[in-house]
């Protein structure tokens, strides 16, 4: 499989779910998407409307492995939470994993966490952040440098948690 698109409608909104497996990018896109492999500085011009970017880089799943992309809504109402699972390798590279979360919660909307177990370079090569459309408010992380702690495959809890409040145009670590 060389890429998925698919579509998920929540009480939160609807996502669009964009992994171009050809070209590297994973992106979640409230609207206007792009299959961009050229990370950036954030607000990129690339993707028009509201994105979520956990890791936007080069990344992969190669065939014959368990690498793949989840994603589902967990808890119950008025608490429940869309959460998306990334397990990828890079593009150049079929055992430089990456194992994390973009998570959504029902109660909090505007508010986008995301959870990282295994990043294989530390994020040296990707842009992390939230921006509201190509040319508007954004809230960046990191872009290519190794800020995101290794973990391992054996992580059973985040090595780092990032929060994203773009009601306030903040973010919070813990981990």
């Amino acid at each position: 499989m060389w890429g998925i698109s698919d579509t998920c409608n929540t009480r939160q909104g609807h996502f669009h779910l964009i992994s171009n497996f050809s070209n590297g990018t994973t992106i979640i896109c409230l609207a206007g998407c792009a299959g961009d492999w050229t990370n950036t500085a954030l607000p990129s011009g690339s993707f028009s409307g509201p994105t979520a970017f956990g890791l936007w880089d080069d990344l992969y799943i190669y065939s014959g492995t368990s690498e793949s992309v989840y994603y589902g809504a967990t808890g119950t109402y008025p608490n429940r939470n869309m959460v998306f699972e990334f397990y990828m390798a890079h593009y150049s590279s079929s055992t430089r994993y990456f194992h994390f979360q973009i998570v959504f919660n029902e109660a909090s909307p505007n508010i986008v966490t995301y959870k990282y177990y295994q990043v294989a370079d530390g994020g040296a090569s990707a842009t992390v952040g939230v921006q509201s459309s190509g040319s508007g408010s954004s809230i960046t992380y990191s872009v290519d440098s190794v800020t995101i702690p290794y973990g391992s495959s054996t992580t059973n809890t985040p090595t780092l948690t990032l929060t994203f409040n773009t009601n306030t145009g903040t973010y919070s670590s813990s981990g």
